[in-house]
């Protein structure tokens, strides 16, 4: 399966102005227990609450024990996305093991192998519309959508023309394996909204 991006698309990322809107949002008073991203060049903030972070750190878990300890697994880091202003802070990532960072310390989204956004009351669009799409036009291999509110998980792989050829849904309380990275996931105890 063919995960890269063609490097003759006009893939572009402007992380110069999303710097810009970075360190004037990192001046204002975002309250304690929200995640800041910018997606589509708007400011977006939302909740992190218990369902959300217990999802996320079950996710961490089943992705370090498959990949091990060292595994470079990311959640709440930011990654800037091809598109107009898109730097977006995955509930999780995986990124290749040989990624190097750049001189701000961010990887470039070429490197991501895994993304997983938990959906919340306030990212339900984003997570299956503005991400859906630029993840899949990103070339990242694997999207997981957990929804707590319909206790579902819906696993989109093999990103071709700027969408996913292949979605796969499942019910919390399943197991089920991800495409790429191969990594089987329990979702038996998830919390549901």
């Amino acid at each position: 399966m063919s995960t890269a991006v063609d490097p003759t698309a006009d893939l572009t990322v402007d992380s110069a102005e999303l710097d810009e809107m970075f360190e004037d949002i990192s001046r204002m008073s975002v309250p304690a227990g929200y995640r800041v991203e910018i997606i589509e060049g708007e400011i977006v903030l939302n909740p992190q609450r218990k369902v959300h972070s217990t999802i996320i750190r079950r996710l961490n878990r089943a992705l370090e024990d498959a990949r091990g300890g060292e595994a470079n697994i990311l959640w709440d880091v930011r990654i800037d996305f091809p598109g107009v202003l898109n730097g977006y802070a995955p509930d999780v990532a995986l990124v290749k093991d040989d990624a190097e960072e750049d001189d701000e310390g961010r990887h470039d989204y070429r490197d991501v192998e895994f993304v997983a956004e938990v959906v919340s009351r306030g990212s339900r669009r984003d997570d299956y519309d503005a991400k859906l799409t630029v993840y899949a036009e990103s070339g990242v291999p694997t999207y997981v959508i957990a929804d707590p509110k319909k206790a579902t998980v819906h696993v989109f792989s093999e990103p071709r023309d700027g969408a996913y050829a292949d979605v796969t849904t499942y019910a919390f309380g399943e197991k089920f394996t991800l495409p790429f990275p191969e990594i089987t996931i329990d979702t038996a105890g998830w919390p549901r909204d």
